[in-house]
């Protein structure tokens, strides 16, 4: 009976540890590419900028073997002692941008009565947004704050900053684009 319940226990650790990693995993292009074996890749990375204590960089990856590139913006979030980074790859840029540029001139020039988010989401999980809560001082004003998450699973890589920073996060978003394309080629 010992050696039942001890065998049921490992496979409940065992699952949940497969269900762990598969909810930690990636679908970015760029990071499955890295993590491709067998293969000789050049890497070359190009810093964007920092915004709010957030770096932005770009990341472009040559296959010597075929030729072929690809590339994605890094973008990198620190706590205590540790890094968190996240990607974008290069074809979920201009939609993260427009998203963002949506945000700037649809939803924060209009007020809410409720607690309110909105968020883009990329495919390695990083999530850029904003959130309104009420002023505590003068009840009837809104505060927006932008937020920007690296790792899902951790809230050690969320930064929140002013709204006014958002263009700034939009310049590195443009930058970063523009770097890839010309990088690209």
């Amino acid at each position: 009976m010992k050696k039942f319940i001890l065998l049921i226990v490992l496979v409940i650790t065992c699952s949940s540890l497969a269900a762990q990693e598969k909810t930690n995993s990636s679908k970015s292009k760029t990071v499955e590419l890295l993590e491709k074996e067998g293969v000789l890749l050049q890497k070359d990375f190009f810093d964007i900028g920092r915004v709010g204590g957030v770096s932005f960089q770009t990341i472009v990856i040559t296959n010597l073997s075929s030729g072929e590139k690809t590339g994605a913006l890094r973008i990198i979030t620190e706590y205590s002692s540790s890094s968190y980074i996240g990607t974008l790859d290069f074809d979920e840029l201009s939609g993260c941008i427009s998203s963002m540029e949506y945000i700037k001139t649809n939803v924060l020039v209009n007020t809410y009565d409720n607690y309110m988010e909105c968020e883009y989401k990329t495919r390695d999980g990083v999530e850029l947004g904003v959130y309104s809560k009420v002023n505590p001082v003068a009840r009837k004003e809104r505060i927006w704050t932008f937020y920007l998450r690296t790792r899902s699973y951790t809230d050690r890589s969320f930064v929140s900053m002013k709204i006014d920073k958002l263009n700034d996060i939009i310049d590195c978003l443009k930058k970063a684009q523009s770097n890839l394309t010309d990088h690209l080629k």
